[in-house]
């Protein structure tokens, strides 16, 4: 199970800018995305495990490209303003970043970036991974803890027969909503009628947790026409992993 934060606006991260970390030695990474939280002063925390998008791209304009944007495009349910970061060369597990001679952007606004045009005569970056500290809502008491999203709405549905209103899992992470990927339970409602069941509405929309909600005008009748839906998810993490 996946880390589960809350909508964008909700994120109270403080930022730790350019800080340089020392690295851990000869830790492979784990199928896992997130260890056991660990308790930092009053705030509970969890770093990730190390992420790896791939080798380092070829060419003076090629280079690798692990940044915050492109590990949660990749899918990846990390938060997107981590509260620290490590970086690593994949080859050199426990040498410091600062100790392999490389221009590498390393910190937790940006990620890490490596562009090949910055390595002098080389003109090639190793292949970095990273891995990420994110506050999480959970405590640290060897259960499972479980929180609801707040409600999420990704607009207004589009018009047509071919249109509708998509809140589905996929495009509400795409749109920068970090929740996780397979929640545990889902809740769905019109936004013109919060109190009302989904049943009491008489329109045809999936609403589960392995999608999400999906609404497609073609499918409501006569009507031809969704109304504007609002989904909120429940995630849970366990606190059971092992590092």
């Amino acid at each position: 199970l996946l880390h589960p934060l809350l909508q964008p606006q909700h994120r109270q991260l403080h930022l730790q800018q350019n800080q340089q970390l020392r690295l851990p030695a000869l830790v492979r990474p784990q199928p896992l995305l997130l260890h056991q939280p660990q308790q930092d002063g009053e705030e509970k925390c969890v770093w990730s495990d190390w992420i790896n998008l791939g080798q380092p791209t070829s060419g003076s304009e090629g280079g690798d490209n692990e940044s915050i944007k492109n590990i949660i495009s990749a899918g990846y349910h990390i938060c997107s303003a981590p509260e620290a970061v490590e970086c690593r060369a994949k080859q050199y597990p426990g040498l410091q970043i600062s100790q392999l001679g490389q221009d590498v952007t390393c910190n937790p606004s940006v990620g890490l970036i490596c562009q090949n045009n910055k390595q002098g005569l080389q003109q090639k970056c190793f292949d970095y991974e990273i891995r990420v500290k994110c506050l999480t809502p959970t405590q640290c008491s060897g259960e499972e803890k479980c929180v609801w999203s707040d409600w999420i709405n990704l607009g207004q549905p589009t018009s047509g027969s071919e249109g509708g209103d998509n809140e589905s899992i996929k495009n509400i992470i795409s749109a920068g909503y970090h929740i996780c990927s397979a929640p545990e339970a889902v809740e769905c409602r019109a936004k013109q009628y919060p109190g009302l069941q989904i049943s009491q509405l008489g329109q045809d929309v999936t609403c589960n947790p392995s999608v999400g909600l999906i609404c497609q005008n073609n499918k409501q009748g006569l009507q031809q026409k969704c109304f504007d839906y609002e989904i909120r998810v429940k995630c849970c993490l366990s606190n059971s992993y092992q590092q």
